[in-house]
């Protein structure tokens, strides 16, 4: 009997610049994910993301973009949100993707868009978990401050029962370049909430 020689099989390798700054095309050429993963590019490092979406998460999202569509805003979710230069089809560093994001007023964004510049947006909003807590509530919100967001929502589980569909959201508003923490108020009060300053 003769031993076999298996090759290993080699993927190609994804070269990026070592200043951290990519195209954007660069970035859509990036080799397709399996459903459920997202390439984002965090100040000039490229991650492949885990993106599970639960029932809960998809609920929460959902109430909080339809606070800001009742306002006459338009609203997307799942989008890329970039900085100034990606967003323009050119060079940059950041690229995440946001649960949802609700565009300034009378902005219409373009149906076969995906990527969003960040002067855009009047919010952005993330439900997390305890796997995205550090990713979302930390890491994206200091890039999203930076990138001049005015509204950052971050929603959490209004409690541990697992039935429980409602969600707390940390409303934070950008006061110079940074973001603070203006309420906090459940999802189901949304209907009744004053309106956000815009």
């Amino acid at each position: 009997m003769t031993a076999q020689k298996i090759e290993p099989k080699t993927e190609p390798m994804i070269d990026l610049p070592e200043d951290g700054i990519i195209t954007r095309s660069a970035f859509e050429a990036l080799p397709q994910v399996p459903r459920g993963w997202a390439w984002e590019l965090c100040s000039g490092r490229l991650e492949l993301t885990y993106m599970p979406v639960t029932g809960w998460h998809w609920l929460v999202v959902l109430a909080a973009l339809e606070y800001w569509r009742d306002r006459g805003h338009a609203v997307l979710g799942e989008q890329y949100v970039a900085d100034s230069g990606f967003a323009r089809h050119m060079s940059g560093k950041h690229n995440f993707v946001a649960d949802g994001v609700a565009f300034k007023p009378g902005y219409k964004p373009h149906p076969r868009a995906s990527t969003h510049g960040a002067a855009n947006l009047i919010a952005v909003i993330e439900a997390v978990s305890e796997d995205s807590e550090e990713r979302d509530a930390v890491r994206k919100r200091a890039v999203y401050a930076q990138l001049g967001v005015p509204n950052y929502w971050i929603i959490r589980e209004a409690s541990p029962n697992a039935d429980d569909e409602d969600g707390l959201i940390s409303m934070y508003e950008l006061t110079d370049g940074e973001y603070k923490l203006a309420g906090k108020r459940l999802v189901s009060q949304l209907k009744d909430a004053d309106e956000v300053e815009e």
